[in-house]
């Protein structure tokens, strides 16, 4: 049973958006509320977070952007840092299954009435995608918890180990694609396993991880992934990714940059 959140309706969302585009970040830090009067619960599917709750997780959140500089803009590299451990400190703490946390205004609500100042510091005057929920895969806060979902371990030890295996822009590719290689866990966290292994030579991240994925889904039309042992789950992630990085490596060498994709 999932914890509930509300959920900002699409009007006010985008109102405060406005109002907060330019605004202060230490002023933005007095607009943020524990409930709203345009927020909704669903009414079923589990109970409703406390004010307790939510102003404990606001809390957490605040002190872990002190740590990384907040309210100043603080380093990138700090940035980073705190990316990876607001994704934990959200999956761990927000009690959030993957059906509620696929709904886009739960982190609407998040983003501008419980941590507008946070928000718009992490994303300085950020376009709508960021705080308004039309897009998880770019939220502010919804990508940071399925990035956590996909990549945490079954085990206790060394659970979230896994979260800082991909760079935000690559992350998005797996997470965009993430229903066409049949939304599989496993094979999420596989492929982050294997992935510091791959010789890439000179051929880019993304466009070796986007080639993986494209022959992975084509493979997920005839295997089920999820039905596979560790060690051939791994096996077959692993020959995907040294064909996509030989591939485009020889195209590299023989053709140049420009074309290494086409």
């Amino acid at each position: 049973m999932s914890v509930l959140y509300p959920r900002l309706l699409g009007d006010t969302a985008r109102d405060l958006h406005q109002g907060y585009q330019r605004a202060p970040i230490r002023d933005l830090g007095g607009q943020y509320a524990l409930r709203h009067r345009s927020a909704v619960f669903a009414a079923t599917g589990g109970r409703r977070v406390t004010t307790d709750e939510l102003q404990g997780l606001r809390d957490a959140v605040v002190a872990a952007a002190e740590r990384a500089g907040f309210p100043e803009e603080g380093r990138r590299q700090d940035r980073v840092t705190f990316d990876i451990e607001i994704a934990q400190l959200l999956h761990e703490r927000c009690g959030l299954v993957a059906g509620e946390a696929a709904v886009r205004p739960i982190w609407a609500f998040l983003a501008l009435v419980l941590l507008p100042d946070v928000s718009y510091w992490r994303f300085p005057r950020p376009p709508g995608d960021r705080v308004l929920g039309t897009d998880i895969t770019r939220h502010v806060w919804g990508r940071l918890w399925w990035r956590a979902h996909l990549l945490a371990r079954p085990q206790q030890f060394e659970r979230y180990r896994l979260l800082d295996t991909f760079g935000e822009a690559a992350f998005d590719q797996v997470f965009a694609r993430r229903r066409s290689i049949g939304g599989s866990r496993a094979l999420v966290r596989t492929l982050a396993e294997i992935w510091p292994t791959v010789e890439r030579g000179r051929v880019p991240e993304r466009e070796v991880l986007i080639d993986v994925l494209k022959r992975l889904s084509r493979s997920g039309a005839v295997i089920e992934f999820e039905a596979l042992d560790e060690d051939e789950l791994r096996r077959q992630v692993q020959d995907a990714a040294t064909q996509s990085a030989t591939l485009l490596g020889d195209r590299l060498e023989t053709t140049g940059p420009r074309h290494a994709l086409a």
